[in-house]
């Protein structure tokens, strides 16, 4: 049996426990024998393998709750970010690249900057060659040594806009209209098959790196039968459902306009909040709605960089923890710097909710909540909630060094606690050690599991070939639709009233 001792100057264990100074985790197989400080556990285990040093932080392996997957980010791939929905049409545009490269390189992105496991919720770039990129992506995981929670997604319904589609498509030429309304190739993932397929691969695949759940893309992309299936499903399986749902306001107008109801207490008619669903973005719920997720366990992953790129919003993920919302962070394959930093994620979630009042010292997010968000809240709703997220005997060895030295030079005030010292100056760059089931995946911040320079210059060569005459044609009728559908949303924020959960500026003096 392979033991190892990993030590550092500091460890902190979870969100709620007090550092311990020059610390060690002990490592059996894949999971985590002890904790303790370094003198103890050395004596105890004389004959352990050594890694680390005096001058590092030792952390839980960071979980990213929310993911597609992208190793080429869409800017790289020429969409600009704008609002959600003109903005979905330029990602349609994209020239095909090897599946399992994409993820490959999404990985090694992700591993590099202390994320040990991802949720991946895939959109297929060809519905009829599901298996093939499953098993890739999948796969591409496996070789990179990263924990994954995989879940196959689906659109079954409004493929255009939010309502009535049949009305839409009169408005379009009539070639168009002709293009956008064939039938779906033979063999292709769709609404009818999507959970004996989810079922067949949660099967095959189900393992301690993999886990399989159910991604019907949202509730205003899926119809009522395909979702009330899916729960039911999923009960039996006892697996998670992602969900994109209230992540613009035009999600959160189509909920009153053709629902009679928000988004989320419609669901909840339906049945399918509840343990087991994740919202993804939920940036525009009502207090009610929040007082609903919070009721039947509905958890919520946050994507602050992600919302502002889209032109989403802020979600109110404060007001979410404080009414007992469990709520995780995700990147969403967006980060602020296009890097899919997701350290970088955590400092910008943590500073965008210091402004829930204008009261002097008035409660906010703290380091140690955000800690938690990319922890221990983001493994329990992806399923691994008693396997990881912190640092204890018999939970599996995901961890991670950090440069914590470095991180504070040329000096930070000792009276700083750790995660807070993390989150205001961590960056990837301090990243050195990353282990995933006591596997060392990373060392020297080099991910030792792929070659990151191949597959990154294959993909550079897939997306970089010249346009297909086809292809150009297309991008033509995808601008077209951008523009009806532009059109179509005019005018849809001023059919409701805001009252914002935080308060951010005035264009009044407002005296009272």
């Amino acid at each position: 049996m392979s033991l190892s001792l990993v030590k550092a100057g500091c460890v902190v264990c979870a969100h709620d426990q007090e550092p311990i100074i020059n610390g060690a985790v002990a490592v059996s197989s894949d999971k985590i024998e002890a904790v303790g400080s370094y003198a103890d556990l050395s004596a105890r285990y004389p004959d352990a393998q050594e890694i680390g040093e005096d001058r590092f932080l030792l952390i839980p392996g960071l979980v990213n709750g929310h993911s597609h997957g992208r190793g080429l980010t869409d800017f790289q791939r020429g969409a600009l970010d704008n609002t959600l929905e003109s903005w979905l049409l330029d990602t349609r545009k994209y020239k095909p690249v090897s599946v399992y490269d994409d993820v490959a390189l999404s990985a090694v992105r992700l591993l590099k900057s202390g994320v040990t496991t991802t949720m991946h919720n895939h959109i297929l770039s060809d519905p009829a060659a599901y298996e093939e990129e499953f098993d890739s992506a999948i796969q591409a995981y496996s070789d990179a040594g990263m924990r994954v929670q995989f879940n196959p997604g689906v659109r079954n319904d409004n493929p255009f806009i939010y309502g009535d589609n049949a009305a839409f498509l009169t408005k379009l030429p009539e070639q168009m209209q002709t293009a956008l309304t064939k039938a779906p190739p033979e063999g292709a993932l769709t609404g009818d098959n999507f959970i004996d397929v989810v079922q067949t691969l949660s099967k095959r695949v189900d393992g301690p790196m993999c886990k399989t759940g159910f991604g019907p893309l949202a509730p205003q992309w899926a119809t009522k039968d395909l979702l009330v299936a899916v729960r039911r499903a999923a009960d039996e399986l006892g697996a998670p459902i992602h969900v994109h749902a209230v992540q613009s306001i035009f999600q959160k107008i189509y909920g009153l306009d053709f629902l009679n109801k928000t988004l989320i207490a419609w669901m909840n008619d339906i049945g399918l909040l509840g343990k087991g669903l994740v919202i993804g973005h939920c940036v525009w719920p009502t207090e009610a709605d929040i007082e609903l997720l919070a009721e039947t366990e509905t958890a919520v992953t946050h994507h602050p960089s992600c919302n502002l790129r889209v032109r989403n919003g802020i979600a109110p993920a404060w007001h979410m923890l404080e009414a007992g919302v469990l709520v995780g962070l995700g990147l969403d394959g967006k980060s602020i710097n296009d890097d899919d930093d997701f350290i970088q994620e955590m400092k910008v979630c943590y500073l965008l909710h210091r402004l829930p009042s204008l009261e002097l010292h008035s409660p906010h997010m703290t380091a140690r909540q955000v800690f938690k968000m990319a922890t221990e809240n983001s493994a329990a709703l992806l399923g691994f909630g008693s396997e990881i997220g912190r640092l204890a005997p018999g939970r599996r060895a995901d961890l991670v060094l950090l440069d914590f030295e470095s991180m504070c030079r040329p000096y930070t005030d000792p009276a700083h606690g750790p995660i807070d010292v993390l989150l205001y100056r961590g960056h990837s760059r301090y990243v050195d050690t990353v282990m995933v089931g006591g596997r060392v995946v990373v060392s020297e911040g080099k991910v030792l599991t792929v070659d990151e320079d191949a597959i990154g210059a294959r993909l550079a060569e897939a997306a970089s070939r010249p346009l297909t005459d086809q292809e150009r044609a297309m991008h033509k009728g995808f601008e077209l639709l951008q523009k009806h559908i532009i059109d179509h949303y005019r005018g849809w924020p001023e059919k409701v009233e805001t009252s914002p959960f935080m308060l951010i500026n005035s264009r009044v003096n407002g005296l009272k």
